[in-house]
């Protein structure tokens, strides 16, 4: 993140420091008291400060080995990674659908950490109005808007990659308060994750030009539109996507309806080099090596070598389609090692081609800014609420915006490959794996649409007998979609019960 944040979350970790029950992570602020820190401006800006810093340092790790969160629990264990030559236990685990307990990724501590973060923000940022005039109505709906939206992120997390889990919604400020919680029903945390962006949206002041690397009011409604579609209410996602069309972005204008306001192809790669400088971005996490260290993430560039690989498959297919302008700018497309476990899309690098020999730069010397949200995840997602909505001249509107800005052509509606709802989904799903490729979204999507099983049998059966495992493909047993909860989650919690088929 910029420099002003990470000072100022050396003086949030007197309030936030270190974690009691690992599986929350929320030590009792005995260092100082909590009510008697919330009194200024500044505290207010410590605060969000360390509840976004504990979110960046989940998704990209912490400035050590490949500990990021971000593609391992978006694609990791999706036809779009595999493991590399360079492979550690979470990757293969992962990539041969062979997860245990004991894999660092199957671990919700940091994202209870920032929820924990979260609710002392809301709880207590209102106070600092009181002590400081510059602490206005605004100043404390933007930033309580925003911690309701991460809380919210942290749970939608949660509830797509555990299912049941435990719901906390104040903050851990005592140690005779009791740590351990069973498991909340799914439905009843989706029901929370709605309720508090709710809330978010109505406090969040509208019409503002966005700051990229905060939660907005575009983010927010691209949020409860992702959430509705999660939940298979088109209708809502439908409407909450028209609250993302007139929200404003970076450029202080609408993002609109009309695809005018997408990145144009030949600067498509600024979205994840540059940004905040694109009419398209809605919140990115930004990572700035000089106060944060290595952006280590696990399908990196330079001269590393990484845990994770492309997928053969898709490594040597998607480059074959010489018009799509996102291979370029997206993947090592020479083949082989040390060409196969290297992306490049959120490297700035020039003319997109990985520099080489004496001198070349490490992955740990360039900054990293990963996609959370942007206009073109809106389109898509809308094209898929209206296609399932029984729309489909809209739906294929919405995909051609993507299919064209890409250097592809527009479908006609007329075209056999979109001639029904679970066609034209399929095609979506498709457009999707290539427009975010390595941006976190890959394993959501199947599981969102029910393809895992699908999509993922025959590409696990040949991993299977490549790596020497019985070639059993996913298997019959469809609880393994959910990642299993970490040994000591487990441990440090007796009120949790580990999910189906990991015990």
């Amino acid at each position: 993140m910029k420099k002003l944040v990470n000072i100022i979350s050396i003086l949030v970790l007197v309030v936030f420091a270190g974690g009691c029950k690992k599986f929350l992570d929320e030590k009792p602020l005995t260092q100082v008291p909590t009510e008697n820190y919330f009194k200024s401006l500044k505290d207010v800006t410590a605060g969000m400060a360390g509840m976004y810093g504990s979110f960046q340092q989940e998704m990209t790790g912490d400035g050590n080995g490949f500990s990021g969160k971000y593609h391992y629990w978006g694609e990791g264990r999706s036809d779009n990674f595999d493991r590399s030559q360079y492979n550690n236990t979470t990757i293969t685990e992962e990539a041969l659908n062979q997860m245990t307990s004991g894999n660092s990724v199957a671990d919700w501590t940091g994202l209870y950490r920032t929820i924990g973060r979260a609710n002392t923000c809301i709880k207590y940022i209102p106070q600092a109005a009181a002590f400081d005039n510059a602490v206005t109505t605004n100043v404390v709906n933007n930033n309580l808007a925003q911690a309701y939206a991460m809380r919210a992120m942290c749970y939608f997390y949660i509830v797509r990659l555990w299912g049941d889990a435990p719901l906390w919604t104040e903050p851990y400020l005592d140690i005779t308060q009791q740590a351990s919680k069973p498991r909340n029903p799914k439905a009843e945390i989706l029901d929370t994750i709605v309720s508090d962006l709710t809330k978010a949206y109505n406090m969040i002041q509208k019409k503002q030009t966005a700051v990229i690397w905060n939660i907005n009011e575009g983010t927010i409604a691209a949020m409860l539109a992702d959430v509705y579609l999660w939940k298979k209410d088109y209708p809502k996602a439908i409407t909450w996507t028209a609250n993302v069309f007139t929200s404003k972005g970076s450029k202080a204008v609408d993002y609109g309806s009309t695809g005018t306001t997408l990145e144009p192809a030949a600067t498509w790669k600024n979205l994840f080099i540059n940004p905040a400088n694109t009419n398209e971005a809605m919140w990115s996490i930004s990572w700035d090596y000089n106060f944060n260290g290595c952006a280590c993430l696990p399908i990196s560039m330079g001269l590393s070598n990484n845990p994770v690989a492309m997928d053969s498959v898709l490594h040597t297919n998607w480059k074959k389609n010489t018009a799509d302008i996102r291979v370029k700018f997206s993947y090592d497309t020479l083949p082989g090692l040390g060409h196969w476990d290297k992306v490049i899309k959120f490297h700035n690098i020039a003319g997109n081609v990985i520099p080489t020999g004496t001198g070349a730069a490490l992955a740990n010397t360039y900054n990293v800014y990963l996609t959370m949200y942007r206009l073109a995840d809106v389109y898509l997602n809308y094209a898929e609420a209206l296609n399932r909505s029984g729309d489909p001249v809209n739906s294929l509107r919405y995909l051609n915006y993507i299919r064209v800005r890409a250097g592809l052509p527009a479908l006609l509606a007329t075209d056999p490959s979109i001639s029904t709802q679970d066609k034209m989904e399929d095609v979506i799903l498709n457009e999707r794996r290539y427009e975010f490729f390595a941006e976190g979204k890959r394993w959501f999507d199947l599981v969102r649409t029910g393809k895992v099983k699908e999509v993922m049998d025959p590409i696990l059966k040949i991993r299977q007998t490549k790596y020497g495992s019985a070639p059993d493909g996913f298997g019959s047993d469809l609880n393994k979609i959910l990642f299993p909860l970490h040994r000591n989650v487990l441990e440090y919690n007796k009120k949790l019960v580990q999910n189906p088929s990991y015990n």
